[in-house]
Parts: structure tokens; C-alpha cells; sequence
């Protein structure tokens, strides 16, 4: 059929260069490409050593990974990944793959659609018919039902075998005898059988189809979707397994992969290594100013070689770093930092909480310069924070960081337009034009670096995250003073937040322990004097 495509190779005779993939273990006869660690270009690596005689400094033998170093880490790192997200996302699920209409695959595809569905209509227009096209449909529609049978089908297993054999319908080709619109109505009717409730509507659009031609073409469509279903079906009975087999399984694959950067000269650590510096100079700092405020000797706060070899001061300090590293997740910036290696398949779901962080704050902050400026006529009126939020919320939904100032011109607009309907509905004075200005100019300065009302709020929420974070068994925490509004939001946020911190430590928290060490011990982390 033409949606399945063959890919072709061709094994040549020619004796100029050899395939990069090729086995470690074949015999070469020529230069072997290879990439060199760091190099962006392809270069040609001898196979024999340079005699020393051609040389007057003989040089060190350079560092180079080929091909199918590069394939396996690919690969290794492909199936951690879907690993991570079967285990991590209850949502995900996967989908058809959307191309762009005016895309070249795109056009490919629809042209080699059409042309697979011209010929089999023209085939059965014929006198007689050619049923050869045809034959070869009704084969790949019989091996996708059978796919989508389960274990215990085995009676429709049966049927299905003895309906669409294809020997038989073969010969009732051979004789002129086959009805071809027979084994389709046969085939809809199989399907309403196994197919998602889901997919009912399609299976009832089947049926009302004319045209033969039409009719198989949407019953492959159709059988596509069944596929996903039964894709996405599988995956949901697998979680449980996944999830309790996920974390050693995503740190063995990580550890070959550290592995083959090592033996080639890379870190593969590099960006996690000053995740963890950044946060352990952090933690240093605060202990040290603290000692400064309490007049104490610094040196006794601030640990010189990790806890002195104490285990309980060992994992307090790692505990506390790593806290400190999380929680500056939640304020990355894109412009200049580069996430740790270690969090990288989680890069979105951090970044999608940051940008939760913001808005929350964002939102708390214009409800409080809002309620504090119009004063007592609006301050027992619930309701307004609802409508405000509301409205916020839609006015700088999908608003970049660069877009946000001049979306707060209109965020303005919109308060002082529902702080006046709610005054005049509840028979108070709308507020004034120099009031209306006041407002307008207080929102609009929230989102300048130093805004006085933003930090605040800002500082509450961290400060809440953080205190779940350190004790994450604590019950019944009051939400930060300002953010009763957002209160599920904040839940949500801090829930997804743990689970990924407790996750990604799951998988590697070795990693940060061995990191931390290595920092204090090695007094990588400056200490003030």
C-alpha cells in the first residue's frame, strides 16, 4: 500500500570510502570518517599511527567519536526520555504527527496517496475487473485487525482468518465471483466491534459511505486512529511498570551515556557541575552573612570540608544546596543560562512552572495595588478578585516577557473598567480620572525590575515553595498572605514542582551528592573572608 514506505539501501562496490556506521570490528582498508570531540566538521583519522621519525615532537593522540558511538547515545537517550515521560506524564499520550500543509513531506505524501487510490480505482473500473491492487488492500486491512485484537480475541481472531483469506478470495477473483464491497461491509462491521467508543462516530460515518474506492480509503484512515488508540491503551497499562522500574532504568541509561563522553574527552556533567556550584556559592554566602549578623565566627557556620566527614552535616549540607537549585528553576533565565544535563528531559515542565510562578505573582500583585488603592468601597466584594483574575488572565495569556509592558497598558484599562461597573453596581462613586491614573500608573510599574509590590509577593510565594520543599509531609500550610485567589493554582503548581524534584533526585541524586562533595571539599566554592 502506498502509506507504507520502503526505505531502499544500496551496498556498493566502490572502494573510495566505507559506510561510518560500519562495525568497529570489520577490516578497513582506507581512512575511516570520524568526528572529532569538539570539531564540527568530518575528518579523515588514519588508520595507522604516524612514525615518530616524521615528527620532531611526537603528538598526543587526539580524542574522536564515530558514528556509532554517536547512533547509541541517540538511541540510548530516545528511549530514556519516552521512558521519563510515560512514567512522569499521566497525560501523555501519543499523537499523529501534524506537517505543514504547504510542507514538501506533506506534498509527497498526499501525491503518493493519491496516486495508490487513481490506480485502484482505475484497476477496478477495468472490463474485467483487476483486482491485483485490491488484493493487496484487503491483506494489509486483515494483518491491521489482527493487531488490534487482543489475547483473548481468539474467536474473532478465527473468523477474521476465515472471512479474509486470501487464497480464497483469490480465486474468486480468478472466477470473476469476488464481491469487493462485501468484504468491506465485513471489515466497518469487525471494527465497530473492537474500536475505542471514541471512535463510534467515525465507524457510523463509514457506513454511510458510496464508492468503493472511498469507502477503503477511510477505512484506513479510521484503522489509523484504532492503532493510536491501541497505542495509547498500552501505555496507560504499562505506567504502573514503568513508573516502578523507570528511575533505575533512566539512571543506568544516563550512567552509558556519561560513560561514552567520558572515554572521549567530554563532560558530560559541564552545565550541571555550575548548576550546583551557583547554588552551593549561594548557600555558603547566606551562612556566612548570617554568622556576620550573629557576630559568631563564620568558619563555624560554613562547612570547609563538607560536614568535616559528618554524615548528618553531609546530608544537610547536600540537602540544603540542592534545595537552593531547584528553587532557581523557578526563575531561569533563557538568555544566557543553559539547564543542566541532568534535567533536560524535564527542561519544558520547569520552565512551563516558572512561567506559572510569574503569573501567579503577577495576578496577586495587580489585585492587591488594585484593592489598596481604590480602598474600603471595594475591599468585602469577592466577587471583583474572581472577575479580575479572570480577565487578567486572558488579556496576558500567551504574552511573551517582551510583550508583557505594553500588555499592561491594556491589563489597566480592563481594572479600572471592572473596579467602576463593580462600584456602580453596588450604588458606590466610580473612582475619579486622577484615581483611574494612579491605578493605571501602580499596574503599570509592576513589571519593572524593582518593583516595590512584585518582589513582595514574589518573596511570599518562594518563600512558601521552599518551606514545602524542605518538609514536604507538613499538613494544613496556610497559603502566602495575598494569594488566597490563587489558591489552587499554587496547589497545583506546588504539587507538579515536588513531583519532579523528587523524581529527578530519585534518578540522580548520586550525581549531586558525589557534585557537592567534590565542591566543598575541593574549596571550589569561595568563602569571604
Amino acid at each position: 500500500m502506498a502509506e507504507n514506505e520502503e526505505r531502499n539501501s544500496s551496498n556498493g562496490d566502490d572502494d573510495d570510502g566505507e559506510d561510518p556506521t560500519q562495525s568497529p570490528g570489520k577490516k578497513k582498508t582506507k581512512t575511516e570518517p570520524v568526528i572529532a570531540a569538539g570539531a564540527s566538521s568530518i575528518v579523515n583519522a588514519p588508520t595507522q599511527p604516524l612514525n615518530s621519525r616524521d615528527l620532531l615532537v611526537p603528538p598526543s593522540p587526539p580524542k574522536f567519536i564515530n558514528f556509532e558511538d554517536i547512533l547509541q547515545i541517540a538511541n540510548g537517550v530516545d528511549k530514556m526520555a519516552l521512558a521519563h515521560e510515560i512514567a512522569v506524564g499521566n497525560d501523555f499520550r501519543l499523537q499523529h504527527s501534524q506537517r505543514p500543509d504547504n510542507s514538501i513531506a506533506q506534498k509527497v505524501r498526499e501525491t503518493m496517496h493519491k496516486a495508490f487510490w487513481d490506480v485502484l480505482e482505475a484497476k477496478l473500473n477495468e472490463d474485467p475487473p483487476d483486482y491485483s491492487q485490491a488484493l493487496l488492500l484487503l491483506q494489509e486491512v486483515k494483518e491491521n485487525l489482527l493487531e488490534l485484537l487482543f489475547p483473548q480475541n481468539q474467536t474473532l481472531r478465527v473468523n477474521i482468518e476465515e472471512v479474509l483469506d486470501l487464497q480464497l478470495i483469490e480465486q474468486k477473483a480468478e472466477h470473476g465471483t469476488l464481491d469487493i464491497s462485501y468484504y468491506a461491509s465485513y471489515v466497518i462491521d469487525v471494527m465497530s466491534r473492537i474500536c475505542a467508543p471514541v471512535r463510534d462516530e467515525e465507524i457510523a460515518a463509514l457506513k454511510q459511505l458510496t464508492g468503493i474506492v472511498s469507502i477503503y480509503k477511510e477505512i484506513f484512515k479510521v484503522l489509523d486512529l484504532m492503532k493510536l488508540d491501541m497505542a495509547n491503551f498500552t501505555i496507560t497499562a504499562v505506567r504502573p511498570y514503568v513508573q516502578q522500574h523507570s528511575v533505575m532504568y533512566e539512571r543506568e541509561k544516563f550512567s552509558e551515556l556519561l560513560k561514552v563522553q567520558r572515554e572521549n574527552g567530554i563532560d558530560g556533567l559541564e552545565f550541571t557541575r555550575a548548576w550546583i556550584t551557583k547554588s552551593a556559592t549561594k548557600v555558603r554566602s547566606q551562612h556566612q552573612n548570617a554568622a556576620t549578623a550573629a557576630s559568631a565566627d563564620p568558619a563555624s557556620l560554613v562547612p570547609g570540608s563538607f560536614g568535616h566527614g559528618n554524615p548528618e552535616s553531609e546530608r544537610k549540607w547536600l540537602s540544603e544546596v540542592m534545595n537552593v537549585a531547584f528553587m532557581d528553576l523557578l526563575e531561569w533565565s533563557d538568555n544566557y543560562e543553559i539547564f543542566p544535563e541532568t534535567l533536560l528531559v524535564d527542561q519544558q515542565r520547569f520552565i512551563g512552572l516558572r512561567n506559572k510562578v510569574k503569573y501567579v505573582t503577577l495576578v496577586s500583585s495587580i489585585v492587591l495595588v488594585t484593592y489598596n488603592t481604590v480602598g474600603q468601597a471595594i475591599a468585602g466584594i469577592a466577587s471583583l478578585k474572581e472577575k479580575l483574575k479572570d480577565n487578567i488572565t486572558i488579556l496576558i495569556s500567551g504574552v511573551t516577557e517582551s510583550q508583557l509592558p505594553a500588555t499592561m497598558a491594556n491589563v489597566a484599562e480592563e481594572v479600572n473598567k471592572e473596579v467602576n461597573k463593580c462600584l456602580e453596581e453596588h450604588s458606590f462613586k466610580k473612582i475619579d480620572s486622577k484615581q483611574e491614573q494612579l491605578l493605571k500608573g501602580q499596574i503599570l510599574a509592576i513589571t519593572e525590575p524593582d518593583n516595590a509590590i512584585f518582589k513582595l509577593m514574589k518573596s511570599r510565594l518562594f518563600t512558601f515553595i521552599a518551606s514545602i520543599l524542605v518538609d514536604p509531609k507538613r499538613k494544613d500550610v496556610p497559603v502566602p498572605t495575598g494569594f488566597s485567589l490563587l489558591s489552587t493554582e499554587i496547589t497545583e503548581l506546588c504539587g507538579q514542582f515536588l513531583r519532579l524534584v523528587n523524581y529527578n533526585r530519585s534518578v540522580f541524586g548520586s550525581y549531586y551528592a558525589d557534585l557537592v562533595q567534590e565542591l566543598f571539599r575541593s574549596e571550589a566554592v569561595t568563602t569571604q573572608d
